[in-house]
């Protein structure tokens, strides 16, 4: 008879434990590596091209961001989470913005490029978005700068369309009495010549996917579904922006006292006996008036006409004050340009703006190259301007900057004087 060791039974048996244990670990290993790998698969930004529901299709292009983090981003705006389960193969997503949202997505297909899932029989198909190359592709694009779109489908609306680098893209649909601004992102394809515009755009117009018919320096021709949008290049204002950066606080000390009480006697149009002469034979003042677009480095601008009259026996004149971007020609609706008292200057920085000199510049305009006293002002607002005063012609402004810098209802404008037009 046999007589087995049980310490060697006892080696036997923990050897199979061993061994069963170590196989449980690999399949458990080789499943998280998959759930992970799957994860990571998933984990980045979607743009969602088109969903079948209910025998229809739609397209609603709208970008999805599946974090790795397990956070959910839809449109710049973090609105719940996600998480992959392996089992069921399904992305399980949980918003409390959108409850809509909530619940499984049940993935029908997934490679490197293409994510096709069910969600409430809806199927959605997604298309992954690779940041560098839509960063190349937009920067040999030629679209950056500003379009006005010359054909809006509603009559009466100007449009106008910033792409700016890397992808942003603003737009802005004026109309009398309206101004309404959208942003969001846009991808260019030239191997495909299609133009993808994704944001808050009306879906009777370009938004979504857009087949490039024709670009150049000047003209941009697009058609969506079935429609054609042509839209010419604004070009960008040839001179620098010169922004404001002063403010109300520069201008007084530590103590809070003004700081330029004298700066009144230094003005150049101080003194009308020396100066009579230089608006005695002036009929009319022209300007151009710009105003910076939103978002954009373009100005939308027009012309205005200051009536002007002077007068020896007064020792006075008066200019139309057309500084606040309309004339007496073309005044809005129920409004009349501000009267003049006779013979005063209403150009003159008035008493309740804050103001000081701070040296001369010869500048050259369409009207002429003139010798000016360059002030700053702000008023209690904080509107600022910047003035160039022409020293030997009184009560004449070569150029205005005028900006309010608020963040919502600011504006940048410039004056720029065109033409002096004298008595025949």
């Amino acid at each position: 008879m046999m007589f087995l060791n049980p310490y060697k039974l006892k080696l036997k048996h923990l050897t199979q434990i061993m061994k069963k244990t170590l196989l449980l670990t690999l399949i458990l290993l080789a499943s998280l590596g998959t759930t992970y790998a799957q994860k990571a698969e998933i984990a980045g930004s979607w743009l969602l091209t088109k969903v079948e529901v209910d025998g229809e299709v739609q397209h609603p292009y709208f970008v999805s961001d599946f974090q790795e983090s397990g956070a959910m981003i839809m449109m710049d705006i973090e609105i719940g989470t996600w998480e992959f389960n392996k089992k069921s193969n399904v992305i399980v997503i949980e918003s409390p913005l959108f409850e809509d949202l909530n619940g499984e997505m049940l993935i029908l297909n997934l490679t490197e490029k293409e994510l096709v899932a069910n969600q409430d029989g809806a199927k959605l198909f997604y298309r992954r978005l690779d940041q560098s190359g839509i960063e190349a592709g937009n920067k040999n694009s030629g679209l950056f700068g500003t379009w006005e779109l010359k054909d809006h489908p509603s009559p009466g609306i100007n449009t106008l369309l910033t792409f700016t680098e890397p992808d942003m893209m603003t737009i802005i649909e004026k109309a009398e009495g309206y101004e309404g601004k959208t942003s969001g992102t846009w991808i260019f394809d030239r191997q495909e010549m299609t133009l993808l515009m994704i944001g808050h755009i009306d879906e009777d117009s370009f938004n979504g996917e857009n087949n490039v018919l024709s670009i150049d320096k000047e003209m941009l021709s697009l058609e969506n579904n079935g429609r054609v949008f042509n839209a010419k290049r604004k070009m960008s204002n040839p001179a620098k922006i010169e922004r404001l950066t002063f403010s109300e606080e520069n201008f007084f000390d530590d103590d809070g006292e003004y700081k330029y009480e004298d700066e009144a006697g230094k003005l150049p149009w101080a003194n009308w006996s020396e100066m009579k002469t230089g608006l005695l034979n002036v009929n009319q003042l022209v300007y151009s008036y710009s105003t910076l677009v939103d978002g954009t480095e373009t100005f939308d601008s027009k012309i205005l006409t200051a009536n002007v009259e002077a007068s020896l026996e007064e020792e006075g004149y008066s200019i139309d004050f057309i500084f606040y971007g309309y004339d007496s020609y073309n005044p809005p609706d129920d409004a009349l340009i501000p009267p003049n008292p006779d013979y005063y200057n209403e150009l003159y920085p008035l008493q309740e703006d804050t103001y000081r000199i701070v040296g001369s510049e010869q500048i050259t305009t369409p009207a002429g190259t003139f010798d000016c006293t360059i002030i700053e002002a702000v008023n209690y607002s904080d509107l600022r301007k910047k003035l160039w005063m022409i020293n030997d012609r009184l009560g004449i402004y070569a150029k205005i900057i005028e900006e309010d810098p608020d963040e919502n209802f600011g504006h940048y404008v410039v004056y720029e004087l065109q033409e002096i037009k004298t008595v025949n």
